[in-house]
């Protein structure tokens, strides 16, 4: 992929990213007039934090995340047109995979606005699986980022590109959807979710590793610090998408926010002196 392809590719996202934002804020506007919007049920993942005082339910919480990561997802994508113009690098471009996994998130919130948590219907079902979709892209493109960074895998970054995202709808779609379990987050559960949890948690601990040990190979710095960065990333993301609480929602905008301030600092330094 060219510079100027990959900048006419996020310049795209970038735009739909807006539109994004614009399309959820009408959506809620829509939805608070006409009273559609609807508290999901209380369910809770996982349900021993309702014994814990301060991390008590709050359907506040879960509203003000979707305002973090629409606000997120824009400037995410100036600031890789604004830095990353002329630098040639794979990261940034698995890192566009991460950012469409955040949008993904978008049907979650169209799903609590319009009341379809209680609908059992063909749309939430499709909407459960977009979050799955988003969900499985989020990891793997950071695991992608750390295993095809080498040169000679330069090349062949948008083949790799397309197979992460063919493996995210391969999963989400194969994947059956629990409309019968609605969590408190408007999330419609997945089946086999004890074991898409563990698969999860496997690919972020896999994708810390690989930066470190891409680290120790190279005598590189820089990779270490991805591997802390990617991780504080990733644990920001992970508790702001399932965050119904402020506690939550304070720590993981300020593990997302720092975690991709350093993971893309690095990313910079590391290729500007290539």
């Amino acid at each position: 992929m060219t510079l100027k392809n990959r900048n006419s590719f996020i310049q795209i996202f970038l735009i739909s990213s807006l539109l994004l934002f614009i399309s959820m804020l009408a959506t809620l506007i829509y939805s608070i007039a006409t009273k559609n919007i609807l508290i999901p049920p209380a369910y809770r993942l996982p349900a021993f934090f309702n014994s814990i005082p301060f991390l008590k339910n709050n359907f506040l919480a879960v509203m003000l995340s979707f305002a973090i990561l629409f606000f997120y997802i824009p400037i995410c994508f100036f600031f890789l047109i604004r830095y990353f113009e002329n630098t040639q690098t794979s990261e940034i471009i698995f890192f566009t995979g991460f950012l469409i996994a955040c949008m993904a998130e978008s049907a979650r919130f169209v799903s609590i606005c319009l009341g379809l948590w209680q609908s059992f219907s063909n749309i939430l079902i499709f909407a459960g699986k977009v979050v799955l979709f988003g969900r499985t892209l989020a990891p793997l493109s950071f695991l992608c980022a750390a295993l095809f960074s080498e040169t000679s895998q330069r090349q062949d970054v948008e083949r790799n590109y397309i197979i992460m995202m063919t493996a995210s709808v391969v999963f989400a779609a194969i994947i059956p959807m629990n409309t019968a379990r609605i969590a408190s987050t408007g999330l419609v559960t997945e089946g086999f979710m004890i074991l898409i949890n563990i698969f999860r948690l496997l690919l972020f601990v896999t994708t810390t590793l690989s930066f470190w040990v891409q680290g120790i190979k190279k005598n590189s710095l820089e990779h270490k610090h991805l591997s802390s960065s990617s991780f504080l990333l990733i644990l920001g993301y992970s508790m702001i998408v399932s965050c119904d609480t402020f506690v939550f929602l304070v720590l993981g905008s300020l593990a997302l926010v720092l975690g991709s301030y350093r993971y893309l600092y690095f990313i910079h330094k590391m290729y500007m002196w290539s």
